[in-house]
């Protein structure tokens, strides 16, 4: 196994783990289930003004992990010789670089939503209707953050089995489990 292919590999197990783990703590610790309906009794623009921090700041940490474990997933299938586990690199990049684009093109116009309300009600405070809007639109997003929360974790799922099935997994796994064995694998 090439270092360059293990390197990927190993690049690409992390970064998922982070993108997949991160979004699903953010999902189900800190903020966003204290901000759930039912779970709190903040007001719809405090709730908002919560979201908003951790969106600005979950936004380029996840961001950068998914965008960065999609890259490294191709890179691993590019230089991966076996079809089952280049396949399976293939599947953990697409599900990746959808993640990436599911968050521009579907998440993107809620977010922007949530951050217009956030701003105007800084300025007037929030109707009825519109503080009814604001936790709807929260429903939403953490319902379309789940879909992401998914596609993060096929990716992480194709790193861990790519990296397992490796070579160098095996022999590893072989010195410590049989270390009088040593098995001659194909380069």
């Amino acid at each position: 196994m090439s270092f360059l292919r293990l390197l990927a590999l190993v690049a690409s197990l992390t970064s998922s783990s982070y993108f997949a783990f991160g979004n699903l703590a953010c999902e189900y610790m800190g903020i966003m289930p204290a901000i759930a309906r039912k779970q709190t009794a903040l007001p719809p623009v405090d709730r908002l003004a919560l979201w908003l921090f951790a969106f600005h700041v979950g936004k380029y940490h996840l961001g950068i992990s998914g965008v960065f474990s999609a890259l490294a997933l191709s890179g691993a299938a590019y230089l991966t010789p076996g079809a089952l586990e280049r396949k399976t690199l293939i599947a953990g990049a697409l599900a990746a670089f959808t993640s990436a684009a599911y968050s521009g093109f579907v998440m993107t116009p809620v977010n922007t939503d949530l951050i217009a309300r956030e701003r105007a009600s800084i300025v007037k405070p929030m109707e009825p209707k519109e503080e009814e809007h604001v936790l709807k639109q929260l429903d939403k997003w953490r319902s379309l953050h789940r879909v992401r929360i998914a596609l993060g974790f096929v990716a992480w799922m194709a790193s861990v089995a790519a990296l397992l099935a490796s070579e160098a997994m095996i022999q590893w796994a072989s010195i410590i489990i049989c270390p009088h064995i040593r098995f001659n694998l194909p380069p």
